[in-house]
């Protein structure tokens, strides 16, 4: 439930596995994601590091993480140790298949939005005649 990571040498290389606390601000679905984490020398003094969940090469996890529960792309992460404070905070873990969700379709912009839109323009359309 908390950030943990452990250190192991691979090939050579310093890798660590680090859990990622999410929550998904659409759903507010919270779950957690390991990553084994390498760092290799970019052969300019500096090291490269190349994440990776379930042997597969991905993106870090503040880039690009989506919602394995409803697909959206608005989620967070929680500072490290967040979750290990916050017990009333109910964490669940992905289902089978998660690693690649069903992306739902997104929704048309709800009508209250085209309203808001349509007022908007018309308010400054009414304003640039007044200014012309």
């Amino acid at each position: 439930m908390s950030y943990s990571t452990g250190v192991m040498g691979v090939h050579g290389e310093n890798s660590t596995y680090e859990t990622w606390p999410f929550e998904c601000l659409h759903c507010l679905r919270v779950w957690e994601e390991e990553y084994l984490v390498q760092r290799v020398p970019d052969g300019h003094g500096a090291d490269v590091a190349v994440w990776t969940r379930g042997g597969v090469q991905v993106q870090p996890p503040w880039s690009g993480m989506i919602c394995p529960e409803c697909g959206c792309g608005t989620v967070t992460t929680f500072p490290i140790g967040y979750l290990a404070h916050h017990k009333e905070i109910p964490l669940t873990r992905p289902g089978p298949g998660a690693d690649a969700p069903a992306r739902r379709p997104r929704a048309p912009l709800a009508p209250h939005t085209v309203t808001t839109l349509a007022i908007v323009l018309l308010a400054g359309l009414g304003l640039y005649q007044r200014v012309r």
